[in-house]
């Protein structure tokens, strides 16, 4: 109980494992956490490692894919950087702030540094600095929207791949310790790269997808209205054979127009993760650089190859979607100048 209020606490996994049952099972966890609670407010503070200082790949990951499900509020959302050494810089903190706001995409209410603790460390003070942190929130119903989320396979590989090379780079990494923070970097940029490519072209396949149904749409449209027509001409006899066809291929045309709209949604909604995925990347790789490169950078050059690759198809140029204009958006924002 804090403040003559009672508070049920959850403390559930994060996503990323090396065991896909397990990332399965902390699926679920998370899950049950929230559905559990739907309806009570809820406070939701979320812990983020580091590695030398920096934030770890796979706690943005896990947070946007928790976000993408469940929308969290900033005003409801408190965040922990944990385990900091105390003797750190001191412009740390504003940094490394900074760079939270711009990854999440949102800016909580609290955003909290802790020092690592040692055993012999007083946590009074800490647990005083929480507990306000916590009244000081406002609790928010979060309601399930989208289903988790993660680029799986992608994230073991990449993880698995940068565990290679750091084993292969062990024994030269006291010697040449700014060569293989440089090599570390254009590794994690390379693979970034990659997950990118085939990003755009899963998007590309949905955006045509979208035409399609575009299309089917229009014709089972047209045949509806001839066999109502139809059915109309007939209806005085509605034991006939004209009549009972009529309907028959009217109610057969309606059911695929259904379907066809199922479809339909499934792909905006694919479309619109592809998006925050891309989005996710360049956030990635902003941060493998700490925003100091330019746009002769391979990755940059790529990403524009691919963008215009994507805007400039004929095959989608009618496509009813607002992927490419809100991606337009988010490319002028990050990288400036397009055309």
């Amino acid at each position: 109980m804090l403040d003559n209020k009672n508070y049920r606490i959850y403390n559930i996994p994060g996503l990323i494992e090396g065991d896909k049952e397990r990332i399965t099972l902390n699926k679920l966890e998370i899950s049950r956490a929230f559905d559990e609670q739907k309806q009570h407010s809820l406070v939701v503070i979320y812990v983020f490692g580091h590695q030398n200082g920096r934030i770890r790949n796979e706690d943005i990951v896990t947070f946007r894919a928790i976000h993408n499900a469940y929308t969290l509020n900033p005003d409801s959302l408190i965040i922990i950087v944990n385990g900091l050494p105390p003797d750190r810089p001191n412009n740390y903190n504003k940094d490394t702030q900074a760079t939270l706001i711009d990854l999440l995409g949102m800016k909580p209410s609290h955003i909290c540094f802790i020092d690592r603790l040692t055993s012999s460390d007083i946590n009074q003070n800490l647990r005083m600095y929480l507990t306000d942190t916590i009244l000081n929130v406002h609790p928010r119903i979060h309601i399930k929207t989208n289903d988790i989320h993660l680029m799986t396979d992608d994230v073991l590989q990449l993880q698995a791949n940068l565990d290679m090379i750091q084993i292969q780079m062990y024994n030269e990494q006291i010697e040449h310790e700014d060569v293989i923070t440089g090599m570390d970097r254009e590794i994690e940029a390379a693979q970034r790269l990659s997950i990118l490519r085939r990003l755009f072209c899963q998007v590309k396949v949905d955006l045509r997808r979208l035409v399609n149904f575009d299309e089917q749409e229009k014709h089972l449209m047209n045949i509806i209205k001839q066999w109502e027509t139809e059915e109309i001409h007939y209806k005085n006899d509605s034991i006939s054979d004209h009549y009972i066809i009529a309907m028959s291929n009217r109610q057969n045309a309606e059911e695929q127009l259904r379907k066809n709209f199922s479809s339909k949604h499934q792909v905006n909604i694919s479309l619109n993760v592809h998006r925050k995925d891309i989005e996710q990347i360049c956030f990635e790789f902003e941060q493998i650089y700490n925003g100091l490169f330019d746009r002769q950078h391979e990755f940059v050059r790529e990403y524009y190859i691919l963008f215009d690759d994507l805007r400039f198809d004929p095959s989608i140029q009618q496509v009813k979607h607002n992927f490419i204009n809100d991606l337009y958006a988010f490319t002028l924002e990050r990288f400036h100048d397009i055309d």
